[in-house]
């Protein structure tokens, strides 16, 4: 019987070795994604947004007529004028960050295409899986009839 010398390379890894450390990266990286999909789920990312929040331009309030809701894309959020007042709400839905759009009949509220919760049109929960309402956003109508939106 022949013995088996160890290698004198110092770069050498053994089989056993090699398998031990794909194992443990494998490991390592499926801890990775879970940990980040559990902040995500959990509103994580919403504590880490440091600074001052962004203010979009929506458009002039001749854009949003009366008794109408209307889909603002660069800030995320709907518009809907009750015919008195502009009121805006974040499109993210609260469950798990889907878009919403708005319900079949117009100006009745807003569904999540994802996971079907349902918003009535101030953003009150009507039903879940979503367990808050749709997020206010700061809203307001400048002197040259300017509508901003705070995100």
């Amino acid at each position: 019987m022949s013995k088996k010398t160890p290698s004198t390379e110092p770069d050498s890894i053994t089989r056993r070795r090699f398998l031990t450390f794909l194992v443990h990266g494998g490991w390592l990286a499926a801890m990775g994604i879970i940990v980040y999909q559990m902040g995500k789920f959990l509103g994580a990312r919403d504590a880490l947004q440091t600074g001052p929040e962004p203010v979009v331009i929506a458009g002039t309030s001749d854009e949003f007529p009366p008794d109408s809701a209307v889909y603002v894309s660069d800030a995320q959020a709907w518009v809907h004028n009750d015919g008195r007042n502009l009121h805006a709400l974040s499109a993210i839905c609260p469950h798990l960050g889907c878009l919403v759009r708005q319900k079949e009949t117009p100006n009745t509220g807003y569904q999540c295409p994802c996971h079907g919760s349902r918003f009535g049109p101030h953003g009150e929960l009507e039903r879940g899986p979503a367990e808050r309402p749709l997020r206010p956003l700061d809203i307001q109508t400048t002197e040259n009839d300017t509508v901003l939106i705070r995100t």
